[in-house]
């Protein structure tokens, strides 16, 4: 019988590479870094939390909605939190350097109020003159004066990067945005199809219709990824129980929570919290 190979699980701040600058401003932590693994040896997976990668120099291949087959520099990766990919350089890796931003839970919460970002692994280009490109600068000039210029560089790159849902947005009736902030906010409630219909104003029907047509899910599937996100996060970075963070999460009991997490994550929870505690 074939093996199967451990899932990967990388904690806060963890890549495959080597650091050459790391520095943090309010809620994000970023590197300067040279990758240090060949494709071959990069296996399938998971990120705890939510992250950029930004390709300054190499070939990268990603499986990223928006990614070119082979992407060159400049290009922004997004990956939101429980992200599972097998991203690589090409070859060998030499000569590569990228950089990443990482942000925390309490962050990406704080945010979520002003920008969409993507829920799944989205690439788009880095023009000239973005935010990322001051970013990389910084690796090598930053001091402690410049926190609130490192955190308002980065806040411009969540803007970027949330570009494409906020010129849909501008489209979409503020109903439809109200239902995903609620699913978003209040993964952890028992949440009906009526509800979400009354705070939207609308019927069920024209509800499921519209949230599928803009966002390629339906609400549960949405409301299922944020559960799941929220669940990843928490046993990242807390201790509490497994029960009660299946309770937060809104799974009605430990083993439903158990089933769905390893069918998304590859392993349970326990599992995971202790694969995040020894990386």
């Amino acid at each position: 019988m074939r093996s199967v190979r451990p899932l990967s699980i990388f904690p806060q701040g963890h890549f495959l590479g080597r650091t050459e600058t790391r520095w943090s401003a309010g809620g994000f932590a970023l590197a300067r870094m040279v990758p240090t693994v060949p494709e071959h040896e990069v296996h399938e997976h998971t990120h705890a939390e939510a992250h950029f990668v930004v390709l300054l120099r190499g070939e990268y291949l990603s499986s990223a909605e928006g990614a070119p087959a082979l992407a060159r520099e400049p290009l922004v990766v997004y990956n939101p939190p429980g992200t599972l990919h097998r991203d690589r350089f090409r070859g060998d890796s030499a000569g590569g350097e990228f950089m990443t931003v990482t942000l925390g839970m309490d962050t990406l919460r704080d945010y979520a109020q002003a920008v969409a970002l993507p829920d799944r692994p989205r690439a788009f280009a880095a023009h000239e003159g973005l935010a990322w490109r001051r970013l990389a600068g910084l690796a090598t000039t930053k001091s402690d004066s410049e926190g609130l210029l490192t955190e308002s560089l980065c806040a411009e790159l969540l803007d970027a990067a949330s570009e494409p849902l906020r010129d849909r947005r501008e489209h979409l009736p503020p109903w439809l945005w109200r239902v995903r902030e609620c699913l978003h906010d209040d993964c952890g409630s028992e949440l009906s199809l009526g509800e979400l219909a009354a705070v939207a104003g609308v019927h069920a029907v024209h509800l499921t219709r519209s949230f599928r047509r803009h966002f390629g899910c339906t609400p549960g599937d949405y409301l299922r990824r944020c559960r799941l996100a929220k669940a990843a996060a928490l046993l990242t970075t807390s201790r509490e129980a497994l029960v009660d963070v299946a309770a937060r999460c809104g799974y009605f009991d430990q083993a439903h929570f158990a089933r769905s997490f390893q069918a998304a994550f590859g392993r349970t929870p326990r599992a995971y919290r202790h694969a995040v505690a020894d990386a």
